[in-house]
């Protein structure tokens, strides 16, 4: 059977060759993913001592799905395995239907899940907004005095989980190691900060960032503006982001293993890119999410919080339109709250990260899907056209 795209085969992760410098670029990302505290300072997110979230499952409904992919059509594994897939579980109604590994990874290795981590972020402020210690309206520099004199002054933690914080920050061409995107690899702690001149750290950068435009005008995704939300968690609570993420989130929802996440030299998380979680561990968070922030007895996160992101905002849509990740087959798609949504009106929407890490939720099928991956390259417009194919193939197989 041929393959989806026309990349070679992937590679087999291998340890050799892997460094600090080098893990997070081809082919060396394939073992450096899921090796990250080896590899990058890292903070622990741990699970606590609670029961884990044992899912029942269900297999082999979907072992030969037909993916659609341009004019032809694919067996899901040999789609996975085209697009550098290294994990894939799939929930359906509370049961694991569909699990897929790829040769040398294992269920309990913690995956980089990179800007999904901004919608774990988000997820946060949720349960601190239900708690009374944030206000979505209210302005940031109210929480963190030290934006005041700097770009964000005057801009509300909204403006901020949709990114519409108007800061200068130029993320767009991955292949220019000048880029901001590049840049912030070093800085918050991914590599090796080697190049003169960087900023000291994130928050260091972050409050030195000039102005762009009005807060609020227009969608423009800028990961540094995540790390701002972290510094407003961090404040109202007192607390490092990774004991509250730990206190709030992780340690409640029945998590199998602790996660990790990338500091700076500073101890600053890396919350616009750095959690690392275990497959299952990612489908229990997207799960918790899908089931209005219940697990078990308990309610994790408010569910006005979990439900307000299909709030289909006309001017969310209209900014989305009008920006660079607008997509003409998904017209009425949009960004809230760390999240992209597809469809409001099914309740399908999805956090995505570079290199090919997704977390897809869709209340009309009753779905997770939680896809970790190793792309070659950071972005690859036709390995995100096979996983989103992969992704709709499953999520319609089971509307059929």
């Amino acid at each position: 059977m041929k393959t989806p795209v026309s990349h070679d085969r992937p590679p087999v992760a291998r340890r050799e060759g892997v460094n600090s410098d080098n893990w997070i670029d081809a082919p060396y990302n394939r073992w450096g993913f899921r090796h990250v505290r080896e590899l990058a300072r890292t903070a622990r997110i741990r699970r606590g001592v609670g029961p884990v979230w044992q899912f029942p499952e269900h297999g082999g409904a979907l072992h030969d799905l037909a993916v659609p992919f341009g004019a032809d059509q694919f067996r899901l594994d040999a789609a996975l395995d085209a697009a550098y897939s290294d994990a894939f579980v799939v929930v359906h109604d509370g049961s694991i239907v569909f699990e897929w590994y790829a040769e040398t990874v294992r269920p309990d290795d913690t995956h980089l899940i990179m800007s999904v981590s901004k919608s774990f972020t988000s997820t946060l402020i949720g349960v601190l907004a239900g708690e009374g210690l944030v206000d979505p309206a209210e302005r940031a520099d109210a929480y963190v005095p030290a934006l005041l004199g700097t770009a964000w002054e005057g801009c509300t933690v909204q403006h901020l989980l949709d990114m519409s914080a108007a800061v200068e920050f130029d993320e767009s061409d991955y292949d220019n190691p000048d880029s901001a995107g590049c840049l912030i690899e070093a800085v918050s702690g991914y590599t090796t900060a080697r190049r003169p001149g960087m900023p000291s750290d994130t928050i260091a950068w972050a409050l030195s960032v000039p102005p762009q435009g009005e807060h609020g005008d227009r969608f423009e995704y800028r990961s540094i503006i995540t790390d701002i939300l972290a510094l407003v968690a961090e404040h109202v609570t007192g607390q490092r982001f990774a004991d509250v993420f730990s206190d709030r989130i992780w340690s409640r929802i029945g998590a199998e293993h602790d996660a990790d996440i990338i500091v700076d030299s500073a101890g600053f998380p890396t919350v616009e890119g750095g959690i690392c979680v275990t497959p299952r561990d990612f489908a229990r968070f997207g799960q918790m999410v899908l089931q209005r922030g219940v697990v078990g007895a308990a309610q994790v996160v408010p569910a006005w919080w979990t439900d307000r992101v299909l709030d289909a905002d006309p001017v969310l849509i209209d900014h989305f339109r009008n920006g660079a990740a607008a997509d003409p087959t998904q017209p009425n798609a949009y960004y809230h709250d760390c999240w992209w949504v597809v469809d409001a009106s099914k309740g399908r929407y999805a956090g995505h990260g570079i290199n090919g890490q997704h977390l897809w939720i869709d209340r009309s099928t009753n779905t997770v899907i939680a896809h970790h991956s190793t792309w070659p390259g950071r972005m690859d417009d036709d390995l995100y056209l096979l996983d989103r194919a992969i992704a709709l193939a499953v999520l319609d197989s089971f509307t059929r």
